[in-house]
């Protein structure tokens, strides 16, 4: 529905790690702002609540910004918004019991609507339906997908290979099995830690795996936290 007045909107944004057709949260924000401004509604900076990139959509109570959102939306009455767009229901939450338990919070005690711009919903109760049906599928896809990610976590166990990207120094050789020792990489780690033993701060390290022109595993030059994240890696211990 189309708002008669300039009225005030929010966003609420989130990306998920396990979605292949996931929007950028740019591109999600650029969607949501084109479907405001033709809805009649203007979004402030101040009410874009997006959470850092992986959060979960599993537990509502673990995403710093949702809650951050719904107490903005509580804080006064009216609530300082009255038109929540999310880019899909899925990013508002993949559980149907906590979907259901906040847009009742948000419709029925604070007066904001949920719009998905990417999921257009008729009014009425034929619209709630279907919203919920949607709710219903993203959730079955949570589970289902969580129980194949871990089958596959638990295969590749049993063949004795790691769940995570293979740290500086070393490389995955695929099939499930353990990482083994990349020696054009290995060097740096050698060099950061015997460095770091002789007293070495961890910035003039950085500085120096510059100056040999190395590079990160993604291209990047090293950092300070570079050199530090490398030093608390458990894996090389």
């Amino acid at each position: 529905m189309k708002a008669t007045t300039l009225e005030i909107g929010a966003a609420y944004i989130r990306v998920s790690t396990d979605d292949q057709t996931e929007l950028s949260p740019d591109a999600q924000l650029r969607t949501i702002m084109d479907s405001a401004k033709q809805d009649g509604f203007v979004i402030p900076q101040e009410f874009i609540f997006e959470e850092e990139r992986g959060i979960s959509g599993r537990k509502a109570e673990n995403r710093p910004a949702f809650q951050r959102m719904i107490a903005t939306a509580k804080s006064q009455s009216p609530a300082p918004f009255s038109r929540l767009y999310v880019w899909k229901f899925s990013r508002f939450a993949r559980n149907q019991e906590e979907s259901t338990f906040y847009k009742g919070i948000l419709r029925k005690k604070c007066g904001v609507e949920v719009k998905s711009v990417s999921e257009p919903i008729a009014e009425g109760m034929f619209g709630r339906l279907i919203e919920t049906i949607i709710e219903w599928f993203d959730e079955y896809y949570s589970y289902n997908l969580s129980g194949e990610v871990i089958r596959g976590m638990t295969e590749k166990a049993l063949r004795h290979g790691y769940q995570l990207v293979p740290p500086i120094g070393y490389k995955a050789v695929g099939g499930g099995k353990p990482y083994v020792i990349d020696e054009d990489a290995y060097k740096i780690v050698e060099f950061i830690f015997q460095s770091y033993h002789n007293g070495m701060n961890m910035t003039a390290i950085s500085r120096a795996c510059n100056a040999n022109q190395w590079k990160t595993p993604r291209g990047n030059p090293f950092e300070r936290r570079t050199i530090e994240r490398i030093l608390q890696n458990k894996f090389y211990t």
